[in-house]
């Protein structure tokens, strides 16, 4: 299904409604996907800028869409704040697409690797519009990979095993 879908949903909804009320200046910045080919389970979650708190506010869609009461600050994972671009609102790819076509990179760089889940992150990246795409792979594997949404090419893409993961922890 196409993120507008989602993005829309939200925008009709009445938690939307009361918090543009409050905050007309907030903006969409970025749409949260997990999709799970395992067990079918699915969850998205639509997010917007409010500069006014200089927070993210967070919908979780489902049957019908809810806040989420705890606002994100928008910072890197090394704690950098920053601000979000504003994130077009019909992008081009549907959320669907995307183990198709990490399927199809995987097969061209002769990777064998089946996808359980994809964790997937919309924003603008460098001016583009990109998919930031975790998966999970049979076996233990992690593929991290971004995707470009106008040309639907993979910019990125790189498998990790989660054992190595674990051993940068330690």
């Amino acid at each position: 299904m196409k993120a507008m879908h989602y993005i829309k949903k939200v925008k009709e909804s009445e938690p939307y409604k009361e918090f543009i009320k409050e905050d007309p200046d907030a903006y969409l910045c970025s749409v949260f996907f997990v999709r799970d080919f395992t067990e079918n389970h699915n969850e998205t979650q639509v997010d917007f800028y409010s500069p006014k708190k200089k927070a993210m506010i967070s919908f979780k869609v489902e049957k019908k869409v809810q806040r989420i009461p705890i606002n994100k600050k928008a910072e890197t994972i090394t704690h950098k704040k920053f601000v979000p671009k504003t994130l077009n609102e019909n992008p081009k790819m549907d959320v669907d697409e995307l183990k198709a076509i990490l399927m199809d990179e995987m097969k061209n760089r002769e990777m064998t690797y089946e996808i359980d889940k994809i964790l997937a992150f919309l924003n603008i990246t460098d001016d583009e519009t990109v998919w930031n795409c975790t998966a999970f792979l049979k076996g233990l594997g992690l593929l991290q990979s971004h995707i470009e949404d106008e040309s639907k090419s993979v910019l990125f893409m790189e498998k990790k095993s989660l054992f190595d993961l674990i051993k940068r922890v330690k």
